[in-house]
């Protein structure tokens, strides 16, 4: 194992896949939400994105989904204890990635356009 590494970096890709996440549990740190009122506030999130990404998220004990019953069938998520103690860390990496933005794109789109010339067929 590399020194500075720990077995808690095998999680760490289970825990950020994709994009919405992040925006995903920073919804959730206000209060709990339905799925519906989650995808409002999202905005431009699908159906099918929104609810694969809040399984990944429960099945990381991140988030806890609570079915209720009232008039009709309620189904509500919100943040775990362990999904309160993430924020912190996501929170800095947020910051670092704001911080390194332009940065980390440039370097992104040059290495994307030197791909592409290196390869015009994508083989």
């Amino acid at each position: 194992m590399n020194e500075g590494l720990s077995r808690g970096s095998d999680i760490v890709p289970t825990l950020f896949i994709g994009k919405w996440t992040a925006k995903i549990l920073y919804t959730l740190k206000e209060r709990p939400h339905r799925h519906g009122k989650l995808r409002r506030r999202l905005g431009n999130i699908s159906q099918r994105m929104l609810t694969r990404t809040l399984r990944n998220l429960e099945s990381t004990g991140l988030i806890a989904r609570q079915v209720t019953r009232s008039k009709s069938l309620a189904v509500e998520y919100s943040l775990t204890r362990l999904g309160r103690r993430f924020i912190i860390p996501l929170g800095n990496i947020c910051r670092w990635a704001d911080h390194f933005y332009m940065e980390v794109n440039a370097i992104i789109r040059l290495t994307t356009r030197t791909r592409s010339r290196r390869n015009p067929h994508g083989n």
